[in-house]
């Protein structure tokens, strides 16, 4: 019970690899984690009817259902904790998928403990602290309600529109500075800089995943509009409560 009290958070790793397993078992308990391990999607799933972790480790190359599949299902429900997409790949394209799918962050196989370690205490950190800042709940715009502390959007007709930990920081950015160009780099200072976006071209992909969210065209956007040679500007008026 003590060290239960003591944890740092629970992590499930889900690898089909026995020996990483557990290797990432082992240096994430040293670390003092509690962690569960699955070999796949149907036993990730069936762990967490069991219990809730706080952040889940995902291999793409999975049998079965592969990683990016199970982010999809994953991050259907707003409930569902933050993922950390980790693969073999040494691909871009494969970067921007995990990250358009809702992944919070992607990591590249082979990997040192402490860039892991350092990926997981960020994620971790933003997951945990409320996405307004002490500042404001609702965000009204065009019919609109955005709920940062929920990470939640309900769109004209009243639906939930769940949102990643990443894509309520992005959000909430552009609300709280409506009609205002804002740079890719003002961007990353507006919201937690390099621990949300660890590569500069990510903020394209999660803003690419938002205007899909906001039914905006991603061909003629109405709603998040490209500033040419500046970066990005959110059009309509916002009303805070």
């Amino acid at each position: 019970m003590n060290a239960m009290a003591m944890s740092k958070g629970c992590v499930l790793v889900v690898d089909d690899d026995n020996d990483i397993r557990e290797l990432l078992s082992q240096l994430l308990t040293r670390e003092g984690y509690t962690v569960e391990t699955a070999r796949d999607g149907e036993e990730m799933f069936a762990l967490m009817d069991q219990r809730s972790p706080d952040l889940i480790l995902l291999d793409v190359m999975l049998p079965g259902a592969d990683g990016f599949e199970l982010c999809r299902q994953l991050r259907s429900d707003a409930g569902m904790p933050p993922v950390i997409m980790v693969t073999a790949k040494d691909d871009e394209i494969d970067r921007v998928v995990g990250l358009e799918l809702g992944a919070d962050d992607y990591i590249v196989k082979p990997f040192s403990g402490r860039e892991l370690l350092a990926r997981l205490k960020a994620v971790l950190r933003r997951a945990r602290q409320p996405a307004t800042g002490g500042r404001r709940d609702l965000f009204r715009f065009s019919g609109w309600r955005f709920y940062p502390a929920q990470m939640e959007l309900l769109d004209t007709n009243a639906t939930a529109i769940p949102l990643s930990t990443s894509e309520t920081e992005l959000l909430l950015a552009f609300v709280q500075h409506p009609q205002i160009p804002l740079s890719r780099d003002r961007l990353l200072d507006l919201t937690k800089g390099r621990e949300s976006f660890p590569f500069d071209r990510s903020i394209d992909s999660h803003v690419s995943r938002l205007r899909r969210k906001l039914g905006d065209n991603a061909r003629k956007p109405e709603i998040i509009k490209t500033a040419w040679g500046t970066g990005y500007i959110f059009t309509y008026p916002v009303e805070a409560e």
